[in-house]
């Protein structure tokens, strides 16, 4: 795990987003945990107990393991992690920290009430047993950061050196972004530089119109990276991972055309591997030291997936949309302006073709992201929505999705589920044990 405790710290203090449904405990367990589903089926999704522990204590390690003792007597792993980016955190006791355990339900269905107990679990080295490999762990790569899940990578944080000693190697290092894989074949399923529009990169955020500078008359490009703007990763401030979930939270500069730092990024990725899918959360705080105005398009600005390069290339005839209540025909999808309606949608997915497999990608919207949301589609698989926006240093910009990564298609039953579970969490309650 990487750390940079103070920063974290600040952050989470300074979180706006509305308080997560949880409870505190000021033990170091036992907990008991209530959760209750409310009108949304909760299974084999994470689910997220708030807890405050001593600072410097076993509980407060981020990554250890946790024992959920379920009702009928079974167990499912928890993992202790940071809070998460957006949590607004109260002002506990000196010497107590914030930390959440993460954990998976087989079952909880909408409308159900379940008590458990958690148990911290010793660490292998202090019970005298050998340590094993972990289920999920972050390993570096040369200008990277993979989660690995049994040797194979989930995701990827792909972090370059900006170097603009030459046009080949700027495009290859103008901004960082993640890979998404399938955990199962190690297939990745997203694409990098070059190709259909080089730009396009992973899940990936930009935007191609920034007015900043003195009277906001310096114009920057952050999306397609022109003229030397450019975003640069800066450094990892955390990494987590165990048995449930992993972590990364990183900085990442803008920097305009001027070569000035236009806005500072926290970008965090928390990612679960979950029965039939992975879940990939992602959260993003933007800051501005003086006013900056974000505008743009639909298809060049916002917080986007890009599916891999082969579907533009041999099958893009095969890719089709879901919405909500509606599954589109293969090569039907919807733009703002061109449908001045298709606007700040909950939730939509594309279904395409990789390697010969079909995946579906659920793209989720966090309801408290500012509007109006303008939403894109294309037939290659790039898709995401934006918004105009005018940040203050008194005024951020924070946004956050779900991504629902599987193999094969997506009920639209399924899909409204996973999106409801995001927008609407369960409420989960703790007490000391």
């Amino acid at each position: 795990m990487r750390l940079n405790s103070l920063l974290c710290a600040s952050l989470c203090l300074a979180a706006l987003a509305s308080e997560p449904t949880a409870g505190f405990a000021d033990e170091a367990g036992p907990w008991k945990i209530s959760v209750a589903a409310g009108d949304v089926d909760r299974s084999n999704l994470p689910l997220r107990a708030r807890i405050t522990v001593p600072d410097g204590s076993p509980a407060a390690e981020a990554g250890a393991t946790v024992r959920i003792k379920l009702a009928d007597g079974s167990h499912v792993d928890g993992q202790v992690v940071p809070t998460e980016l957006f949590a607004p955190l109260p002002r506990g006791p000196f010497g107590m920290a914030h930390r959440d355990i993460v954990f998976v339900l087989p079952k909880l269905a909408a409308g159900s009430t379940v008590e458990l107990q958690a148990e911290l679990l010793p660490a292998a080295a202090e019970a005298g047993a050998a340590k094993p490999e972990p289920r999920l762990k972050w390993a570096d790569e040369p200008g990277a950061a993979a989660l690995l899940l049994a040797g194979k990578p989930v995701v990827r944080y792909e972090m370059p050196t900006y170097d603009a000693s030459s046009e080949e190697k700027r495009l290859v290092t103008y901004k960082p972004f993640h890979h998404v894989f399938d955990p199962v074949t190690g297939m990745r399923l997203t694409k990098g530089d070059g190709g259909q529009f080089t730009h396009h990169r992973g899940i990936f955020f930009g935007y191609n119109r920034i007015s900043h500078g003195d009277g906001k008359k310096t114009m920057s490009d952050c999306w397609h990276c022109l003229k030397g703007a450019r975003q640069e990763h800066r450094r990892m401030l955390e990494e987590v991972a165990g048995p449930v979930e992993g972590v990364q939270r990183v900085a990442i500069d803008w920097m305009g055309s001027d070569d000035s730092k236009v806005l500072g990024e926290i970008r965090e990725l928390e990612i679960v591997p979950a029965p039939g899918g992975t879940i990939i959360d992602f959260a993003s705080r933007l800051v501005a030291d003086a006013p900056v105005r974000l505008d743009g398009d639909p298809q060049h600005s916002g917080v986007h997936f890009r599916a891999s390069n082969e579907v533009h290339d041999s099958t893009k005839g095969q890719t089709y949309y879901l919405r909500p209540g509606v599954k589109a025909e293969p090569g039907k999808f919807r733009n703002w302006p061109d449908d001045k309606t298709y606007v700040n949608a909950p939730w939509h997915a594309a279904s395409f073709v990789v390697g010969g497999q079909r995946y579906t990608v659920l793209r989720v919207n966090r309801p408290e992201n500012p509007g109006e949301a303008r939403m894109s589609e294309r037939d290659y698989a790039r898709f995401g929505s934006y918004f105009e926006y005018e940040l203050a240093p008194d005024r951020p910009l924070q946004v956050g999705y779900r991504f629902w990564v599987q193999p094969g298609e997506l009920s639209l039953d399924e899909a409204a589920r996973i999106a409801a579970d995001y927008q609407t969490p369960a409420e989960v309650r703790v007490t000391g044990g």
